[in-house]
């Protein structure tokens, strides 16, 4: 029981940081506690939603590893725990209520900007069923879209005919001159029709001979005889007609197939530029076709994101009024959780001040009357120390006056006594006789007279 209630105590502690909570005053105002405890408890469940819906929203939109979405869900509930616990803690409470809601207007309208926006992943995933099955629906008319686009394209319109067009020339290229290329010679055809016809008529005369020689045609006669010579010449002179033909289209084949060969070599040349300059083309175009594909798949697989599930939202919501309806109150109510730290700290600014808060006004009441007394303690002190420090200079301006007038009177009684002495001096050198100089005449010592002082000694001159 004792470790439960240390928790819990904790835990409170915790609560009253998070709500900043004035734990002086609360020890005066214990009934306040509780209240603190509930302000910092829904704005830690707010926080609570907001690191839910951004871990739900990086998950899907960004496709992040759970651990990772979590790890940035967590962030984003921080920032929001401290959005809102500035907009708490920063709502005044002024003398009228119409002020009081005008500063508390700008933090509502803070709050539900940042609760729409915290809402907005957690009502997506509430109906995240329709949701899959709509931006499935999406995919495929994009699909069929991109399919018809790619039909249609000009850029790709020619390529069919483009690869048929470099079969053949593969083909040509390879198989080179043939027997067909030489019976295809208009000279070569018209003397091989030649020989069919000259071959023809041998055949005929040949079956003609046959039957005269063994009496089955002609005069029915069996044996040689007139007719049966006749129908041989008729066969010889046919058979070296035929062989002259023979001959000749042999020989022309032959001139046909050295002439194609020259022919081949040029045209192979040319096909082989035809050809790579073809491929050329279709390679670009291919790798264009395949770029496009690989974009759009790209798009594709990145379609299941927030802003195709809410297109997804509102092409259901066209559909389904009752859908719609459901879409709305879920998003206002999730808005209103989001808004409610700041909701409730308005509706207890506009309440009558409680037993918390007249203490909290009385403490700073007494802490700017405190540094009042202390600011006017030190410009007092400042002032008599300033004041003491003149009376201080002035005196010891006075003693330097003193000094200086007591100098000065010192300098002129010496300068007197030298005078007088001088004078005296003078005096008795005049009273002299002039020949008491002489050897007969005693001599009196006169006494020498001392240095003469300074008049202005060092010390003394202003």
């Amino acid at each position: 029981m004792s470790r439960r209630r240390s928790l819990r105590a904790v835990l409170g502690e915790q609560l009253l940081t998070v709500a900043g909570a004035n734990r002086e005053v609360l020890q005066d105002a214990p009934k306040e506690r509780g209240k603190q405890v509930a302000m910092g408890a829904v704005l830690v469940c707010t926080a609570a939603l907001a690191a839910v819906s951004a871990s739900y929203a990086l998950y899907v939109a960004l496709h992040l590893w759970v651990p990772v979405a979590v790890l940035g869900g967590l962030a984003w509930g921080l920032v929001i725990l401290n959005l809102d616990r500035w907009l708490v803690v920063s709502t005044p409470r002024l003398t009228s209520k119409v002020g009081t809601i005008a500063m508390a207007l700008p933090r509502v309208a803070l709050a539900v900007l940042i609760g729409a926006v915290v809402s907005t992943p957690l009502t997506l995933a509430v109906f995240s069923a329709e949701i899959d099955t709509e931006v499935e629906v999406m995919a495929a008319e994009a699909e069929d879209e991109f399919t018809q686009q790619l039909a249609e394209d000009t850029r790709y319109a020619d390529l069919p005919a483009q690869r048929e067009r470099i079969a053949a020339l593969q083909a040509d290229i390879a198989d080179g001159v043939t027997q067909a290329d030489v019976a295809e010679d208009p000279a070569v055809a018209a003397l091989q029709a030649r020989f069919d016809d000259v071959d023809a008529r041998y055949n005929a005369a040949e079956a003609a001979y046959n039957a005269e020689l063994d009496g089955s045609g002609g005069t029915g006669q069996r044996g040689y005889g007139p007719a049966t010579t006749a129908r041989q010449g008729d066969r010889d002179r046919l058979r070296a007609e035929r062989d002259d033909v023979a001959a000749e289209l042999e020989a022309l084949e032959a001139q046909t197939y050295e002439q194609l060969l020259a022919e081949e070599a040029q045209n192979t040349v040319d096909q082989q530029a035809d050809l790579e300059e073809l491929q050329v083309l279709v390679a670009d175009a291919e790798e264009q076709r395949a770029a496009d594909v690989a974009a759009h798949d790209a798009a594709v697989d990145d379609s299941d994101g927030i802003l195709a599930r809410m297109t997804a939202m509102e092409r259901i919501q066209d559909d389904e009024p009752t859908l719609a309806t459901a879409h709305a109150l879920l998003f206002a109510f999730l808005t209103a959780l989001e808004c409610l730290p700041i909701l409730f700290k308005t509706m207890l600014a506009l309440a009558p001040p409680s037993l918390y808060e007249r203490l909290l006004a009385l403490g700073e009441e007494k802490v700017e009357e405190r540094v009042r007394l202390r600011m006017q303690t030190e410009y007092e002190e400042a002032e008599v120390l300033a004041k003491s420090a003149l009376a201080a200079a002035e005196a010891r301006a006075a003693r330097t006056l003193e000094a200086e007038s007591r100098a000065t009177g010192l300098v002129l009684e010496a300068q007197l006594e030298v005078t007088r002495q001088g004078v005296e001096r003078w005096k008795d050198q005049q009273l002299t006789p002039a020949g008491s100089t002489g050897l007969g005449t005693s001599f009196v010592k006169q006494p020498r007279p001392g240095p003469r002082p300074d008049p202005w000694p060092v010390g003394t001159q202003n």
